[in-house]
Formats: C-alpha cells, structure tokens, sequence
C-alpha cells in the first residue's frame, strides 16, 4: 500500500485500470484494493516537492524570471501568482507525505481487530524491511548533494510507527496531539545545545534583526538586483555560467558525492531538516485519519472540514501571535527566542506548524478522496494519481536529474532544461507514470522494494499452524 511500498507507493507487480473510488477504507483483511484518492494526494504532494526544489512550472513565461518566486526583480501578477504557489507548497509537501504515510500504514495493517500473530509479525517486517531501504535509498541520494532528501528520515517514520499499527483511532489521536505539543518545543530546546549539526543542516543561529534588514536592503533594491542580472548574463554569453558551477560541483560549490554532508542519527531524530520529533505527529495524524475510515462520502467531507478547521487554528493562532498580538510577548526583537515556537513558517516545526500543515493535509486528502469518487474527475486525475503511484521512482529520479544540472553535467543539447527544469520534469512525470502503470504496474524501483519486504518476511516468519505438505507423514490419531 501507499508508501509502505516505497516513498508513498504501492503495487504487488499488477497492472491496474484506473482506480476504483470505492476502494477499501480501513484496510479490512482480504484483498485490499487501491484509493485512487490517496493516490492522487500523493501525486500532488510529488508535484509540490517538485515546485519546492525546482521552481514553478512557467514561472519563467510569466514573470520572466527562471527563479521558482520572481525573485529577479520580476514584478506583476505574474511574479505574485508564482511567489504564492511556492510558500504554499513549502513544507507543506514534506508534511503530506508524511501524513499520507499513516494513512498508508494503516491500510496496509489492515482493520483494528488484528489477525493471526504470524500476520501481525510478517506485516511488522514487511514495513521493517522497507524502512531499511529506504533509508540505504536516501542516504545515497543525499550523497549527491543536490536536495534536502526526505527519503532516510521517511524510514525512520516507518520503524518508529511499527508498534503502533494496530492502536484504535482515540489512541493513535491522543498520541499526535501530544507529539504536536510536545515534539516541537522538545526539537527548539534540543537545537539551541551546543551539540554538532549534520554539514548539511540550515542553521539560523544568530540571525537578527539587523541581518533581516540587511538583506531586504540589498535583494529589495531593484538597481542592485538589475547589475547582478547584468552581470550574470554576461557570464552566459561568454560561454560561463550565471552560477560559480564547474564539471563535478553543485552550484552550492559543494563536492558531489559528499558524505560529509548528510545526516547522521540524531539529525534524522531532532537536528535535520526533517526531524522525527516533529514529523511523527503528522505520521500519527495520518494514522489516526485512516483509522477512523476514509470510505464514505461523509467520512471524506469530515476530513475535508477537519482539515480546513485545523489548518485555520495552527496558522490563525500564529498569526495573531506574531501580528495583532505581538506587542504583549516579551522579548524586544522579533527574532527573539520566546518567539521562535509561535512561527508557522515552512520548516519552522513548531506546534502551529504542525497543526496547521496536518489540516492542509487532511484537506488535500479530503478533496481528492471525494474528486476521485466522480468518474470523470478520476480518469482526469488519473495521471496524477500514477505518480502518487511511484514516487519512489519519480522523486529519485528527480534528485539524480538535479545533480546533474547542477553539476554541469548535461550535454549542450540540454542547455535549455537549466532553465526550464521543472516544467521538463513534470511532464515527464505524467507521461511516464501514466503509460507505466497501465501496462507494466507498479513502479521501476517500487516492484523490487515490495519483493524483497514479501520475501524477507516469508522466509523470517513461519507459519508453523500450516498444514503439512502433500506427502507428508501425519501426526496424531488416525480414523
């Protein structure tokens, strides 16, 4: 299921029509089928990570700036409309993904009244299994240097949830509230010990007021901004680069394939950029979302409300905190300590974060559970959903394809993809997921992930209650 199979994805190797908008809610034992829903939030969680990492599609045709916000000095509704589709994808992408994995845990655990133990054990090491690739997938990933990889810290997610699959929904409920509370402040207090970061890991430490300032004084000038727009074009037309990038660099200037730069244990659990300190809270949400039952149109409008509730809540109270309200907080300078946990910010991972990113989950979700149960809104989201189907696949693709144009490594041919990079991605995205799943199911690296999980749990938990095999000498009182 989902991305108990991969990054988000699922498939046993079948090839699959277009999904069913009546599909399994809770993951009852049996034959389990496909949401196409959770599918297609998926794929869009995939096309915000893209949008994050590598601009808005178009964004060079309508600000005329390559830049993922117009930050060129593009102006207009051009530039306004792409600098709000990148803050709002930002964070929120990462955040829907890790909610979609709760809800894929529990659809791939299956209803709250568990099996066998042989059942319970071979799902426990199924998804084991997958953590662990998963993990050995992102740290190789991030030895490129060219993204904050997600993929090692997903893995993370998944070992630390095993134990919890089969709680009931007030269980799994209570227990990300209490990491949304909890979590955040525990990760700020953690952060401000004078403890190593990973190389790779943004530290914002000792930036004031004053450096704020500094910075919209300089980029917020449309002269200065201008001459360095000049100078970079020169660079171009000399046959340089508008970027310091040579053969073997990332424009960052950072050696590629750098293991210095990724992240060791305790970043995966509190320092790094995704910290499971913060990010099981969405996990459990997701969790307790799918618990509950994501089957019924009223189920789905519940999620949809919820989510609209809470992302109102999280991001609401924060900005009456740091607006309205700000002069009662203590502390002179916005940058002040006592501030820190009441931002809402992408990646700021605080309380209001978390719980206004789990409502815009619970939304996207939502919507896309009740779009998928039309027909026509499924078969046009049905190429959405594909990708949702493989991000696995997609997502390292894509880190690979930005290592190599950041490294300089694309012939000359393919100039033109440094500028239009995600628009190139993105439609490749959606023709390749569509045309593969139709014929061939699931993904390239998705097929070998759920294989090896399948395989190591058959072979590591026996079902010793099985009948014995043909031939075999019975045991016990005969007729």
């Amino acid at each position: 299921m989902a991305v108990a199979e991969g990054l988000g994805t699922a498939g046993d190797g079948r090839r699959e029509p277009p999904p069913d908008p009546g599909a399994a809610g809770t993951g009852r034992r049996g034959p389990r089928e496909r949401l196409a829903g959770v599918d297609a939030a998926r794929g869009v969680a995939l096309l915000g990570v893209f949008i994050a990492h590598m601009g808005v599609p178009l964004a060079v045709l309508a600000t005329g700036d390559p830049g993922p916000t117009g930050w060129g000095g593009a102006t207009g509704h051009g530039a306004a409309l792409a600098e709000l589709v990148s803050e709002a994808v930002g964070g929120r992408s990462a955040a829907l993904f890790a909610f979609l994995a709760g809800v894929s845990l529990v659809l791939l655990a299956g209803s709250d009244r568990p099996g066998t133990r042989v059942e319970r054990n071979r799902v426990r090491v199924r998804l084991a299994v997958r953590a662990l690739l998963l993990i050995a997938v992102g740290y190789a990933l991030a030895t490129l240097g060219s993204l904050a990889v997600i993929l090692h810290f997903y893995g993370v997610y998944f070992l630390l949830a095993v134990p919890l699959l089969w709680l009931r929904t007030r269980h799994l409920a209570a227990l990300a509230v209490a990491v949304a509370l909890i979590g955040p402040q525990a990760t700020l207090a953690a952060q401000s010990l004078p403890v190593g970061h990973a190389a790779g890991s943004v530290e914002e430490a000792g930036w004031t007021s004053a450096d704020d300032a500094a910075w919209e004084a300089t980029w917020g000038d449309p002269e200065w901004v201008r001459e360095k727009e000049a100078s970079w074009e020169a660079a171009e037309e000399s046959g340089g680069s508008a970027l310091p990038v040579t053969a073997g660099e990332p424009a960052g200037g950072e050696a590629l394939f750098s293991p210095e730069t990724v992240e060791g244990p305790l970043d995966l659990l509190v320092f790094g950029l995704y910290p499971a300190t913060v990010f099981t809270a969405y996990v459990l949400a997701g969790m307790a979302v799918a618990r509950a039952g994501l089957r019924g149109r009223r189920a789905r409008w519940w999620t949809v409300g919820g989510g609209a509730g809470l992302a109102v809540l999280g991001y609401g109270t924060s900005w009456l905190l740091r607006g309205p309200l700000v002069r009662f907080l203590p502390g002179e300078d916005e940058f002040s300590p006592w501030r820190a946990p009441l931002e809402a910010y992408a990646h700021s991972n605080t309380s209001f974060e978390v719980v206004g990113n789990t409502g815009a989950a619970m939304a996207v979700v939502g919507l896309c559970l009740l779009l998928c149960g039309t027909r026509p809104a499924r078969v046009l989201l049905y190429p959405v959903a594909a990708m949702g189907a493989m991000t696995l696949t997609l997502y390292t693709a894509h880190g690979v394809l930005l290592w190599a144009v950041y490294g300089g490594l694309l012939p000359g041919w393919a100039s033109w993809a440094q500028t239009y990079t995600v628009e190139a991605v993105v439609a490749f995205s959606l023709v390749f997921a569509t045309v593969w799943r139709l014929t061939l199911g699931a993904g390239p690296m998705e097929r070998p992930v759920t294989a090896a999980s399948k395989a190591v749990a058959r072979w590591t938990v026996r079902d010793r209650s099985a009948a014995p095999p043909e031939g075999a000498k019975a045991v016990g009182p005969t007729a």
